[in-house]
């Protein structure tokens, strides 16, 4: 079935259950990103790319759409693309949220690595016969 033969309110509904989806996946990976389950975490950026495809996919069919004027004119229809952009809102802070944990677990990372170095470092001064670091 082409997307221009399926009807508006039934790609707003797969618009609106595709972006619940992310959601959830965008809620599992900050779970896995607090976990440290990297496995996990790369698995669902792949799932959240999908996703997002998807997404994209079904705003692109229903700007081109016949009926696209039903957005706007029908009420039921209008109140449910207001609901949508509440979802998309949504979705956006949520990935800003993810992406400052993640931001700041690399920071802690490199902080950890730079404190290991540092310390490696000062195990390995060696020392004259007078007992002078060399």
């Amino acid at each position: 079935m082409s997307a221009t033969a399926t009807p508006v309110p039934e790609l707003l509904q797969q618009l609106a259950d595709s972006l619940d989806a992310l959601a959830v996946s965008q809620q599992q990976e900050l779970q896995a990103i607090v976990e440290r389950q990297h496995a996990r975490v790369a698995e669902l950026a792949e799932q959240k790319a999908q996703q997002l495809a998807e997404v994209s996919e079904l705003d692109a069919a229903l700007r081109e759409h016949p009926e696209s004027n039903l957005l706007q004119d029908d009420e039921q229809l209008a109140a449910q693309v207001a609901d949508i952009k509440q979802q998309l809102a949504a979705v956006k802070h949520q990935s800003a949220v993810n992406e400052r944990v993640v931001q700041s677990t690399l920071n802690s990372i490199e902080q950890l690595k730079q404190t290991i170095l540092s310390s490696a470092r000062k195990d390995s001064l060696t020392y004259n016969a007078k007992g002078k670091i060399r």
